[in-house]
């Protein structure tokens, strides 16, 4: 079924899409002069102040659009006087059978009897118009006959499989479940791979190898764990240091100088046969608040107030409840994007955003993984369900490429709202979608029943 939103789209330009001179309901012809205003910013009929010729006749009035002709009564529009002014009533195909409700006593355009176009192509072209862009997804358009209940399903029995597959991540090294010991080190890492976002992941995932939680322990012991040792402690192992120079500020020279003296002490104590060099991090194309020097600074953060601590564990507070940074915990890199830029105001290190995205999809499973090795039957089980209810209806904060696709081509143009839809929808999208692997996807076997010739899907029964 084509959305409403969609068939706006058709009206706002019946030259396009629609045959000339169309046919009413009745046998009247109609001639479309002025579609009228798309009415976006109060209730009544979707478009105001509109123009058509009846037989010749021309009228004057507002347009009202459904998907079917009884909508007109199940909105209870004909005893609401904002739509007294309707002068067409135009629908994507006519009632089938006998109708619950009379027609509405206005004339009747039944899209389907005057597209020019055939239902794939007119599809085609409707996209392309709103999102100047071929679809991504195999199943596209057809997916629309699929009913949005059952594709809800799809994405929230998808999105528990993506919350198992996450405590599997954490929990599992090599086929086999790690200890507790292990878990806080996969945590650890795997929040480091996280702060590299896709451009350093890398070099961040090098840097928690070579900086082991044994390791940051050994640094607050040997200097009381100061947010300044730990800065000096990444940015030396990053290969980040740079030199005094006059091309820097009086600042920012007293700031390198104080890295260099800590990195140094830390070499002489703690010698590190490698370390990383600038030509390993990546600087095109990145947001200013999110440079390798800003998530290094973080991450010496994150290292002074949790990782090198004996008594670190999964406790609430890391990165769910109470602020995990504030203003004035790195006071350089609160302004800085570099050794030699600054932004235009200060912000924090760790945004909202970002954190909710570590505790959902790092720390949450990793605390779930720890029940299932440490705590009791009964009660392990009553924590995990409602840490999974916890991540689950969370309203996502996410607005990755893969979610507009969704939202656009399975969900017709509805958001994704929770946690657990959002990462059933990358599990689908990725799992599946991406890799055509339709006939094993839910939607996709619907629609093969139906008749789709789904891409592959000849190999698959060979």
């Amino acid at each position: 079924m084509i959305p409403e939103h969609l068939l706006q789209e058709i009206w706002k330009d019946p030259g396009s899409f629609l045959m000339n001179p169309l046919t009413l309901s009745d046998g009247s012809r109609v001639e479309v002069l002025q579609s009228g205003v798309d009415n976006t910013h109060r209730g009544g009929p979707d478009f105001l102040g509109a123009r058509i010729a009846i037989d010749n006749v021309a009228v004057s009035g507002d347009v009202e659009i459904h998907r079917s002709p009884e909508l007109w009564h199940v909105h209870q529009h004909g005893g609401d006087a904002r739509y007294s002014n309707v002068i067409l009533h135009v629908v994507l195909e006519a009632e089938g059978g006998e109708a619950e409700h009379p027609a509405p006593p206005i004339p009747t355009l039944v899209l389907r009897d005057n597209l020019v176009f055939d239902r794939r192509d007119l599809w085609e072209a409707l996209f392309r118009r709103l999102y100047d862009r071929s679809p991504e997804l195999p199943c596209f358009p057809l997916n629309l006959q699929v009913p949005m209940r059952f594709k809800h399903k799809v994405l929230e029995k998808f999105g528990e499989a993506r919350l198992d597959e996450l405590i599997d991540r954490v929990s599992v090294q090599n086929g086999d479940v790690v200890t507790e010991a292990q878990l806080l080190e996969r945590t650890y890492q795997l929040t480091m791979d996280a702060l590299g976002y896709a451009q350093n992941r890398i070099p961040f995932r090098e840097l928690s190898a070579l900086l082991p939680l044994e390791r940051l322990r050994f640094v607050r012991k040997m200097l009381a764990g100061s947010r300044h040792a730990f800065e000096a402690l990444y940015f030396g192992i990053a290969g980040l240091i740079p030199k005094p120079s006059l091309d820097f500020d009086s600042e920012t020279n007293e700031y390198i100088l104080e890295l260099s003296a800590n990195w140094s002490a830390l070499q002489v104590s703690l010698p590190f046969p490698e370390v990383l060099a600038e030509s390993d991090w990546a600087f095109f194309r990145i947001r200013p608040a999110n440079t390798p020097y800003r998530r290094l600074a973080l991450a010496a953060l994150l290292a002074a107030k949790y990782f090198s601590r004996e008594d670190w564990n999964f406790r609430d507070d890391f990165f769910h409840v109470g602020p995990v940074t504030e203003m004035g915990d790195s006071p350089f890199w609160e302004y800085g994007s570099s050794f030699s830029s600054r932004l235009d105001s200060p912000q924090i290190l760790l945004g909202d955003e970002r954190r909710s995205a570590f505790w959902l999809n790092v720390v949450l499973p990793a605390r779930i993984a720890r029940l299932r090795l440490t705590g009791g039957e009964g009660s392990a089980k009553s924590l995990e369900a409602e840490l999974r209810k916890s991540w689950g209806d969370t309203r996502t904060q996410a607005s990755a490429k893969y979610l507009k696709t969704i939202s656009e081509e399975l969900l017709e143009s509805e958001s994704v709202k929770s946690v657990r839809s959002e990462q059933g929808a990358l599990l689908l999208k990725r799992n599946f979608c991406d890799k055509s692997r339709c006939s094993k996807c839910p939607v996709g076997s619907r629609l093969i029943e139906k008749g789709w010739n789904a891409p592959g899907l000849a190999d698959t029964r060979e």
